[in-house]
């Protein structure tokens, strides 16, 4: 029941709430307990709405609300008239009901449309005098464009009678010099943005020249059995063949795994690159791989209050690291990459718990490295970084990013 239907019916509301307060609190039906407590001057629609349909479909409460009720069937009233018909219910109530509630509907309609006229009609008043209000003060404004222009001249001009010849042919010159300047100075900023574009783009091709470098020889057109071999059942073989030639102990076998041409590392859906739980994925993961961190990008995020350069925080990271390494299925290789001003050349040294520990060059930033690494090993490794252009570059080389955050997160947390 509508809005529009319940006013109509607001007589049978007003005498119902007055039978249920005057009932023994016995009498009165559990369903009408809400309404009948309600001290309000105006019943809240849901309530409202509930006790209508109460009365409509429990006829002994109904007798009870008619019993109270004064109005007729026949009165001039249309809200007097519709609870009449809805309590008393004389031959034909539903067809006058209905009646009265389209007629109700109709009127109620034709003033809301009569209301937005109304609104409509004075917002295009408005918005006439606000077009026309805007069109004067833009004649305003260009009037007094033009009568600061003439101003201007006829300063210059008085000025110009007032001071020396040759004071008006310098600032004349100036005046050309100055515009001739501003010329010349947009063009030169065409050109630096040109040759900035130029920039990038030979730096692109230089940061992909060095990727090719990294990229494994082709295999030769010539017969080569050990090419087409298993990396396994090479490492097999060899050992025999030494094992005829030099008699003794066996060939230790290697502890870090061969990482083999494989498929790209993809992580499953719902699992975000920036949580930790892309981290227990890669724990999780039985197959080898490489593992590249950005040293001090991780650590920023894990103690961003502190300088996070010092050696104890790198130290903590790097032991995290070896964890992660020992809880790792795969066996993975972890390399972890942080910047250094005083190097003359990379170096790389391996701690005595498995973790690579390599420090840039003076000029090259762990940015680099991270993305020379990724080209060599390809879909073998995953990077983490918090620089997007690093991650997109490896994923780029075949490689799979993370972000610094699932690291940071994962160490701290896990």
């Amino acid at each position: 029941m509508r809005k529009p239907e319940r006013r109509l019916l607001r007589q049978v509301v007003e005498v119902a709430r007055r039978t249920l307060k005057d009932m023994e609190w016995r009498d009165v039906p559990r369903s009408m307990h809400r309404v009948a407590q309600s001290t309000g001057r105006r019943l809240p629609a849901p309530l409202e709405k509930l006790l209508l349909d109460e009365i409509d479909g429990d006829e002994w409460l109904r007798e009870q609300v008619a019993g109270e009720f004064s109005g007729s069937p026949e009165s001039d009233d249309p809200h007097e008239r519709a609870a009449a018909l809805f309590l008393l219910r004389p031959d034909g109530w539903e067809d006058g009901l209905e009646g009265i509630r389209r007629d109700h509907r109709d009127a109620w309609n034709s003033e809301r449309i009569k209301r937005h006229e109304r609104r409509i009609s004075e917002l295009e008043s408005d918005l006439k005098k606000l077009k026309g209000d805007a069109r004067q003060a833009r004649r305003e404004a260009e009037e007094a464009r033009r009568e600061a222009d003439r101003r201007e001249e006829q300063a210059w001009e008085e000025a110009r009678s007032r001071v020396e010849p040759e004071l008006v042919e310098a600032c004349d010159r100036l005046r050309r010099d100055r515009r001739r300047l501003t010329g010349e100075l947009d063009a030169t900023r065409a050109e630096l943005e040109e040759t900035r574009q130029r920039l990038a783009a030979t730096r692109g091709d230089l940061e992909r020249e060095r990727r090719i470098e990294h990229v494994p020889a082709t295999r030769p057109g010539a017969l080569n059995v050990w090419a087409d071999m298993d990396a396994v059942e090479a490492a097999r073989q060899l050992d025999e063949v030494a094992r005829a030639f030099f008699p003794g102990p066996a060939l230790p076998v290697p502890t870090e795994p061969v990482l083999a041409s494989q498929e790209p590392l993809v992580l499953p859906a719902g699992i975000a690159p920036d949580s930790p739980q892309a981290v227990e994925w890669l724990i999780e993961l039985d197959r080898p791989f490489t593992l590249l961190v950005d040293g001090y990008n991780v650590t920023a995020k894990m103690y961003p209050s502190h300088r996070f350069s010092r050696p104890e925080i790198r130290d903590r990271l790097q032991n995290d690291l070896a964890e992660l390494k020992l809880r790792a299925k795969g066996r993975p290789r972890i390399t972890v990459v942080w910047d250094s001003a005083r190097a003359i050349e990379t170096s790389a040294e391996t701690l005595p718990n498995g973790i690579e520990v390599r420090y840039t060059r003076e000029g090259w930033k762990a940015d680099d490295e991270l993305i020379d690494l990724a080209g060599g090993l390809g879909a073998s490794a995953a990077v983490v970084s918090s620089d997007r252009e690093v991650r997109e570059e490896a994923q780029r080389a075949g490689s799979l990013g993370l972000w610094s955050e699932a690291l940071a997160n994962w160490a701290l947390n896990g």
